[in-house]
């Protein structure tokens, strides 16, 4: 077991890079209204596996039904074994949420699960509703299944999905402890070249899983039996078919359980979130240093003016010119800044003249007419403007 990195077992993006990307963009529309379709055949099939009586006609009725629903092929690779009927344990890797669906056609073995589903339909997807509150309880409810059905039951030790390119996950070896023998299948899943789009991606819900199924044309589940392996000591039998599946698919066993890749998708979720959060901060910054800049433009014309009322007007208009005539022309209203005094620029041969008061310049401009003021700080922040920057003859 080599050295690996949990983040190579999984996806984090669902969809290629690059040019690959190209096809995908144009095939949207199509796949748009297949998942359109395909949703409106699924409502069809609940419907009618809530209607119709449960037996064979209807669960092979609803079998095909789904397998159009979400595009779903299945192969059986019969090169070097075949089912071997000793076992009534069927063990397999795990690449999407729709596995029992390809093991229930090919091995016609039915999943544990908690899912409420009408029965026809639960069987046809290859489920069994089981008691999953404890391990205990599980295995219990599978021994008791057992003996009283003629269906198998298929069980995914890693019981969560990877990118099926690196390693397995952990298998979990309590499923090997119901029989001393157990037969292995390994899965493998592949979607058009034109559509490549991934299995799993990190952190995604089920139900975002089952959406992409419709979406692309069709997914090919492709099965093959391997030896049969038996050992009373199921902790050893656990090991020896982990490895007899992993060097089946080309791949390493690894350390990483379910419970690591639960840990690995909060942390990427909260970097993620924490990202967008740093990005969100950024550019919030950025723009309160601009507003910031701008009142300070509209404030060095017009001092009188208070400084919320420009920003408010601002982030309106977004622009010094508009605001600015915007006051100037009586469409923003306002009190002068009562703490600010405002001095006429006064030529140097009249500097022996004593200075305007702030109450007299306030008292001024509230009993001038309008257009008296307007023309007034027109004037003044014209001259202020001469001052500041040493313009001459102007």
């Amino acid at each position: 077991m080599s050295q690996i990195d949990i983040q190579e077992l999984f996806n984090k993006s669902r969809l290629p890079d690059g040019w690959r990307l190209l096809p995908i963009i144009l095939y949207t529309p199509f796949g748009l209204l297949l998942v359109l379709l395909r949703l409106l055949v699924t409502l069809q099939l609940w419907l009618f596996a809530s209607l119709l009586p449960d037996c064979n006609s209807t669960r092979g009725f609803l079998n095909y039904g789904i397998s159009f629903a979400f595009g779903i092929i299945v192969k059986i690779d019969n090169e070097n074994e075949f089912r071997n009927k000793q076992s009534r344990i069927i063990v397999a890797n795990n690449v999407s949420v729709l596995d029992h669906f390809a093991l229930r056609r090919v091995t016609k073995t039915l999943t544990p699960s908690t899912w409420e589903l009408p029965t026809a339909l639960c069987n046809a997807l290859g489920l069994q509703k089981m008691d999953m509150s404890s391990k205990e309880a599980l295995i219990a409810n599978i021994k008791q299944f057992l003996s009283t059905s003629i269906y198998n039951i298929a069980v995914q030790p890693e019981f969560g999905t990877t990118n099926s390119q690196v390693a397995l996950l952990k298998f979990n070896s309590w499923p090997f402890s119901i029989e001393t023998f157990v037969q292995p299948v390994i899965i493998k899943a592949s979607r058009p070249e034109f559509v490549p789009v991934h299995l799993t991606s990190l952190a995604s819900t089920w139900w975002t899983e089952v959406l992409w199924f419709m979406f692309v044309p069709y997914t090919v589940f492709t099965l093959k039996y391997l030896k049969i392996r038996r050992n009373p000591d199921y902790e050893t039998l656990v090991r020896e078919v982990e490895k007899d599946i992993a060097n089946a698919l080309g791949l390493q066993t690894s350390s990483f359980t379910v419970s690591d890749k639960t840990e690995y998708e909060k942390r990427y979720l909260m970097e993620r979130i924490l990202n967008r959060t740093r990005s969100s901060r950024s550019s919030l910054n950025s723009h309160s240093i601009e507003m910031q800049r701008m009142v300070r433009q509209v404030s060095e014309v017009l001092p009188f003016v208070p400084h919320n009322v420009i920003l408010l007007d601002l982030l309106k208009t977004r622009n010094i010119d508009v605001t600015i005539a915007n006051i100037l022309d009586g469409i923003v209203t306002y009190t002068p800044e009562p703490n600010t005094s405002a001095q006429l620029p006064v030529p140097s041969s009249n500097r022996s003249q004593p200075n305007i008061t702030k109450d007299k310049i306030l008292g001024s401009l509230v009993t001038s007419s309008f257009q008296k003021r307007k023309a007034k700080m027109i004037k003044e922040a014209r001259e202020r403007y001469i001052q500041k920057h040493g313009l001459k003859n102007c």
